[in-house]
């Protein structure tokens, strides 16, 4: 994508390559005109990168920029660009302004003397451009851009869309992501870890040697067949004419696995490389399987003949490329030999010219041109059709050919033989047409379909050696059996672990059932064909492997397996409709509604189930007879919610810590708690309050010798259900710590750390943890004297003429004051004058929380109380600027009154300001203060 300031880096990058220095107009308008020549040049540069990383493969396994060089790595090789330091701008023109000129820079116009000469004439200035910078007469002018800040890597790893993009001022190019790793590993061995490519004779049920066949290592007799032809040879098999020159028989080939799955191996280019890095004189084909799911593995196996390849897993067969002519016979046996001639040469398979495999790999040729003077009669037991067929010697026919509307490639295993001609025979001709037996249009493959099944078919066998030798014909019988059918692995499905009643898991299908032929969707005949499974005996799903509520016992239950459309309409699959509807199924429902989840011993991460789909075989009432259409493996991504997608915090936070209240405080019993209630759920549509099931797994302090120490009661190790239970502190551990810091709350108390818990669906491995930092509040702080307006709004305290600060009206539910003074705690406010101080009966009350509690509070300067809900004041103070020493009227009822001190004579005189002090005590023996500052406005 084009950015219209690409000119920035692309101008830059031009004043960098061609620094110089400009004495006269004409030399600089010529120099202007080279820099627009050559500016869409260095313009390209980001998209030549691209182009040669696209010739390179196109696929990218790294970007990255340091030391002002963008790196870009594809198959093995790196292509890199240098950025330059900086850049110049955008556009700089020049101009003649009668004796001035006029320099341009992005806009910004500055206008230059032009001095007279000796001769009277205007001198050019001397303009230069070095190291990226433009320099006039020798001054530094400010163009500079740093580029390097602004190169910019990013890697994308959406699913199907994984690229990098780079930008560079805004100039970006993306290339695709090659997958990080490619990893290939053999699977077919035929002599320990490794595999010949010999003797098509060697291609054998194990993919290792076996005693009927010998063993490919060691004896040269037993390598590639192959021989010179002095002449073309006749012959209208799959191959056509024999050439002369050099011609190789049946070759066996090579499993391998690829991963990452989906890496196409067919768009690669592949050659085999010795240890020396020298490549072998072939071309290397891969062969994926005809279906993209895994198959069955398959029996006996040569050229591209494997019957089961696995989803991402290759077949590798060889085309000897052209040797030297004349030399032929010699080549193709040197070629593959060490350099003294006396041992095979070991290759490792490259990808693009990166080796990705061990030195597995050997070419085996026999040492001498085959010779033979006429061709064997075809042989059933060597015939393999799609890797499979096992030889009834008693019957002589090859059973086990696979039936299942694919083509099938036939081969002759035996290394003498170059090619092999195949017709069905003519009393088979119209059975093979109603059957539906098939022989490709090139001769090499056959097919059959589900109707072939159980019966017989004779082909006309004709072989042709290497020598040009043709057999007579033979009719080998061949016996169809059920195919193994495909096995298909669909993308990932994720279930986020939920608190909801809902627990069900959605599947999407894709085409499973969509892709049925009109004859397997009909058969499949009802739900009871359709089972579901858990793979792997992985008894951490969803569902319990076994007993009590098994994933199985979901299994022909309408209720518990429900099947929707790609519009997520519900589809009916009862048994008299299942036929015209089992085609739309998009989406399947495994049902579970619950507050716990079926298995409470499911554990999150990647899980494997599956479907399997029958259909039956007999369209007969009496028959239920079924065999398999498909089996479609499903991986289940289980996750585990992170904290805050389940709860967020409660108005009791500030700044990122909780704050919490002693309460139900008991002297008698010892006994004071704390709400650790500090979350409140993130939906209210989950059924229910979440946290109220919060655990506090941790309530801890750092005591006085610096350990983390718990604050809760003995005894008390956590707290359940903290939503409606409090927390047991220690009573000993919260009063001798207030009384060794001079009845002020320690600072430990205000930064405990807590650990609390949530175990999702009652499933131990669901549980998520939280931390955080509390603030311990003691009972009465907070407690403030509170001046309010006539209107309710709060303000700085006035007092009148009379030198009294007048009591507030407070409303009947204790939530709203005006025109005075009250005390106000937690929201509610409550009446306050001198009277207060009296001590004895003298008690004011304030609301204390929502509850009904009620605060008593009044004077007592020697003693503690002895309850939660009675508060004392044992100090007060009041000062004024006019008196040298102040009092409060304990006997003035309608408000706080101050008075001059015993002894101290003098007038609060108008517009004087004072103070008034309380310090309250609760029963933890904690000194709360607050100060209420007023000024005298008399009228």
């Amino acid at each position: 994508m084009r950015k219209k300031y690409l000119s920035a880096l692309l101008f830059g990058a031009l004043l960098f390559a061609s620094a110089g220095t400009f004495t006269s107009c004409k030399d600089y308008d010529d120099d202007i005109d080279n820099l627009s020549q050559r500016i869409d040049q260095v313009a390209s540069d980001l998209n030549d990168l691209k182009t040669k990383v696209d010739a390179l493969g196109g696929y990218v396994e790294n970007v990255s920029f340091a030391d002002g060089v963008l790196s870009v790595t594809t198959g093995g090789n790196t292509v890199t660009y240098n950025i330059p330091d900086k850049t110049g701008v955008n556009e700089v023109t020049l101009a003649l302004d009668g004796n001035n000129l006029v320099l341009t820079v992005d806009g910004e116009a500055q206008t230059i003397a032009l001095p007279a000469g000796e001769t009277g004439e205007v001198e050019i200035p001397e303009i230069e451009v070095k190291d990226g910078v433009l320099y006039i007469n020798g001054e530094p002018q400010t163009l500079k851009v740093d580029v390097e800040s602004n190169v910019t890597v990013i890697e994308s790893t959406i699913p199907g869309n994984e690229t990098y993009t780079v930008m560079v001022n805004g100039e970006e190019v993306t290339f695709a992501k090659a997958f990080a790793d490619v990893r290939i590993s053999l699977i077919t061995k035929n002599n320990g870890s490794d595999f010949y490519f010999t003797d098509a004779k060697f291609a054998n049920e194990n993919k290792t040697a076996v005693s009927q066949n010998g063993t490919p290592s060691g004896k040269q007799e037993n390598g590639i067949h192959w021989t010179i032809l002095s002449q073309d040879v006749k012959w209208d098999g799959p191959k056509g004419d024999l050439k002369a020159g050099l011609v190789v028989g049946q070759v066996t080939a090579a499993e391998v696995s690829v991963r990452p799955i989906n890496y196409d191996l067919t768009t690669a280019k592949l050659t085999l490389v010795s240890s020396k890095g020298e490549v072998a004189p072939v071309t290397v084909i891969p062969t994926k399987g005809q279906k993209e799911g895994p198959l069955s593995n398959g029996t006996r196996s040569a050229d591209v003949n494997y019957s089961g390849v696995d989803q991402g897993d290759y077949v590798l067969s060889l085309v000897f490329d052209k040797f030297t002519a004349g030399k032929e016979a010699e080549e193709i046996i040197s070629k593959f030999a060490n350099a003294t001639q006396t041992g095979n040469i070991k290759y490792a398979l490259a990808v693009d010219g990166v080796v990705a495999t061990d030195y597995n790999f050997i070419i085996d040729t026999q040492l001498k041109a085959d010779a033979q003077s006429s061709c064997e009669t075809p042989d059933g037991s060597k015939l393999v059709i799609g890797g499979e067929g096992e030889w009834d010697s008693t019957n002589e026919v090859l059973t086990n050919v696979p039936a299942n509307d694919l083509f099938h490639r036939m081969t002759y295993l035996d290394g003498r033989i170059y090619d092999m001609k195949v017709a069905i025979n003519a009393k088979d001709v119209n059975d093979a047409e109603v059957y539906g037996v098939e022989i490709s249009e090139d001769g090499t493959s056959i097919k059959a379909g589900q109707n072939a099944v159980g019966r017989k078919f004779a082909l006309d066998v004709t072989l042709i050696d290497v020598n040009g030798n043709v057999s007579t014909t033979k009719t080998i019988e061949i016996k169809f059996a059920e195919a193994d059918k495909q096995e298909v692995t669909l993308s990932p499905v994720t279930h986020d672990v939920t608190p909801a009643a809902d627990k069900s898991v959605l599947v999407d299908l894709g085409d499973v059932f969509s892709s049925l032929s009109a004859s397997d969707a009909i058969a499949v005949n009802s739900i009871e064909n359709i089972t579901w499974a858990i793979e792997n005996d992985d008894t951490h799903f969803l569902w319990p492997l076994d007993g009590t509520n098994s994933f199985s016992s979901l299994n022909g239950d309408a209720a518990k397996i429900l099947y929707f459309d790609e519009n997520m309409k519900g589809i009916d699959v009862s048994d008299d409709k299942i036929d015209e509807n089992i085609k739309k199924i998009r989406y399947a429902k495994l049902v579970w509604n619950g507050d716990n989840y079926a298995n409470k011993e499911a554990q999150d991460g990647e899980h494997l189930i599956s479907i399997t789909i029958n259909r039956v075989i007999s369209a007969s009432d009496d028959d239920d007879a079924t065999r398999l259409v498909k089996k479609v493996n499903i991986p289940v991504h289980v996750v585990v919610p992170a904290w805050e997608d389940l709860f967020k915090t409660t108005s009791m936070w500030s700044d990122g810590v909780f704050k919490t209240r002693l309460t139900g405080v008991d002297e008698s019993t010892k006994e004071v708690y704390a709400s650790m209630d500090a979350f409140e759920d993130v939906k209210n549509d989950w059924g229910g309050k979440l946290n109220d099931n919060i655990k506090l797994e941790e309530l801890t302090y750092e005591n006085a010798t610096g350990r983390e120490a718990t604050i809760l009661a003995s005894g008390v190790t956590s707290v359940d259900n903290v939503g409606v239970s409090n927390a047991q502190l220690s009573w000993d551990t919260l009063t001798d710590a207030i009384e060794a810091n001079n009845h002020v709350m320690p600072d430990a108390f205000r930064n405990l750390s807590a650990k609390v818990s949530y175990t999702i669906g009652g499933v131990k491995d669901f549980k998520i943890e939280e931390d955080f930092t509390v603030y311990l509040m003691s009972i009465f702080e907070g407690a403030d004297l509170t001046y309010y307006t006539d209107k309710g709004a709060k303000a700085d305290a006035v007092m009148g003429a009379d030198d009294v600060i007048k009591m507030a009206t407070v409303s009947t539910d204790d939530t709203e004051a005006k025109n005075g003074v009250a005390i106000e705690f937690n929201g509610y406010k409550g009446e306050v004058s001198g009277l207060i101080l009296a001590g004895g009966t003298n008690v004011q009350t304030l609301t204390a929380d929502n509850n009904g509690n009620t605060f008593k509070i009044s004077y007592d300067d020697t003693n503690k109380p002895s309850d939660a809900y009675t508060i004392y004041i044992n100090k007060y103070t009041a000062q004024a600027t006019s008196l040298t020493g102040a009092d409060i009227d304990k006997t003035n009822g309608t408000g706080l009154k101050v008075i001059p001190a015993t002894g101290v004579t003098g007038i609060i005189e108008n517009g004087s300001t004072g103070s008034i002090m309380f310090q309250f005590v609760d029963v933890m023996g904690v000194y709360t203060q607050d100060v209420l500052n007023f000024k005298k406005e008399a009228k």
